[in-house]
């Protein structure tokens, strides 16, 4: 069963948050790029990162997921940076 388009963007910015949690030089302990579940509303996936033993996320619509399927850019591109700002 191949992939969606949704799960290789969720696949795509996890890979992408890891990249530029590395370029910035922040250890981390977890990402994940959660869909689903009780915690997550519809249509929505969740980043969750743990750095120093405390977790923060972001939450992405199903669209700017969808939209990553081949690389970060645009509105998620920026979106990922604010977050890894606040991480800093």
């Amino acid at each position: 069963m191949p992939l969606t388009a949704f799960d290789l963007g969720k696949l795509k910015i996890a890979a992408h948050v890891r990249e530029e949690l590395d370029r910035a030089g922040i250890s981390f302990e977890a990402i994940h790029c959660k869909s689903g579940g009780l915690q997550n509303r519809p249509n929505t996936a969740r980043l969750i990162v743990t750095v120093n033993g405390n977790s923060t996320h972001l939450d992405f619509e199903a669209r700017e997921v969808e939209t990553c399927e081949s690389i970060v850019a645009g509105d998620t591109w920026y979106k990922i940076a604010g977050f890894i700002e606040q991480i800093k």
